[in-house]
């Protein structure tokens, strides 16, 4: 099965650009301009057109140029059969609408995966210093590139939450309590959470060697790194947990146990990052999750995704980049975009990696 690749990108009122088109080389594309000048916004663009949305932001309304009420995204991806022609249309408050060769996608969680896509972002960051919430995001969006059933039963699930917590919410305020009613949803939850707890903890644990591996390349072998899966459903099945949390439910009126309430923990040398880790070991742990990322869905999809990497070398030192270009240049990697605000340097790397690469100059 072929890698994926873009060959070319037509933006229409997109963030800051009224219009973009261009042409991209199967290898290495650079994105080059001064800050402001929206190279991350045709990186997140990319990232929309492979996921159905920004890597940046929840609301597409954000995306839409100011002035103006629709953005489009057009695409033109290569497979074994030919070009693959993707259009993209977006109207605040209006259903957002993917076609793929003029079929329009009637659910875009159907679309999720066929092309996959990994991002290394300065905002990766706040995997570290936010809350749960948003690190199980990440590591549902990784399972979900390659698992499309994960995907599936995961919206189930956060469905029937939303709809036990609703109950929970109508018998406080009404004053009553049907045990019947509730086992409804209680019985769906239970249907749905071994496999996706089995789904995520297999993806941990087979990711772990590969973070290890990416880590100690860029930083020459010197700590140890490693992840931890925390779930409820690790110490008890969720009928258990759900009847032990059924008093404290109905007064706080959610659900607060669960696979929704899930977490990874990063940890350097045995003790959290977050706690033990320098500036330089965040950043060179992240890229490595990223990199790491990246090597599982190539090996469950059997085809190399797009790597996007976003202000990635003012993250790291002149060592960790020399890491970094020797990985990409020893074809670890497929398509990949970059930004950056120093031409000469992307200039200089974009010859040294792959002389027949791409440099776009973006003007502010």
């Amino acid at each position: 099965m072929r890698d994926t690749v873009l060959d070319h990108l037509h933006l229409l009122n997109f963030k800051n650009h009224p219009e973009l088109e261009v042409d991209f080389s199967p290898g290495l594309n650079a994105f080059v301009g001064k800050n402001g000048a929206g190279k991350t916004n045709v990186l997140d663009a990319i990232y929309y057109l492979c996921t159905t949305k920004s890597y940046f932001h929840t609301t597409d309304a954000d995306h839409v140029r100011h002035g103006e009420t629709f953005f489009a995204i057009r695409g033109l991806f290569r497979s074994d059969d030919g070009p693959i022609k993707v259009h993209c249309a977006v109207q605040p408050s209006q259903k957002k609408s993917f076609r793929v060769d003029d079929s329009e996608y009637a659910r875009l969680s159907d679309y999720i995966g066929r092309f996959p896509v990994v991002v290394i972002s300065p905002s990766d960051r706040d995997l570290l210093s936010e809350g749960s919430a948003l690190r199980r995001k990440f590591l549902d969006g990784m399972v979900a590139q390659g698992d499309r059933v994960y995907l599936d039963r995961l919206l189930q699930y956060q469905r029937v939450v939303q709809q036990r917590n609703a109950l929970l919410k109508y018998f406080a305020a009404n004053r009553v309590f049907s045990a019947e009613q509730l086992a409804l949803y209680d019985d769906q939850l239970c249907a749905l959470a071994p496999d996706l707890h089995a789904a995520r903890l297999a993806f941990t644990s087979a990711f772990a060697p590969e973070l290890q591996r990416f880590y100690s390349l860029l930083s020459g072998g010197q700590e140890a790194v490693d992840w931890t899966y925390e779930s409820d459903l690790n110490n008890a099945p969720l009928d258990q947990l759900l009847r032990d949390s059924l008093a404290r439910d109905r007064v706080v009126q959610y659900t607060t146990t669960g696979l929704h309430k899930d977490d990874l923990v990063f940890t350097l040398n045995g003790h959290p990052l977050k706690k033990v880790g320098s500036q330089g070991q965040q950043k060179s742990y992240l890229v490595s999750v990223k990199l790491a990322q990246f090597a599982q869905l190539t090996r469950s999809l059997g085809r190399k995704p797009l790597l996007l990497l976003d202000d990635v070398f003012d993250k790291l030192d002149a060592e960790r980049v020399e890491a970094l270009v020797s990985l990409v240049k020893a074809q670890e990697f497929g398509q990949i975009f970059l930004s950056d605000t120093h031409a000469d340097r992307t200039n200089a790397l974009v010859k040294r990696m792959d002389p027949d690469g791409r440099v776009v100059v973006l003007e502010l």
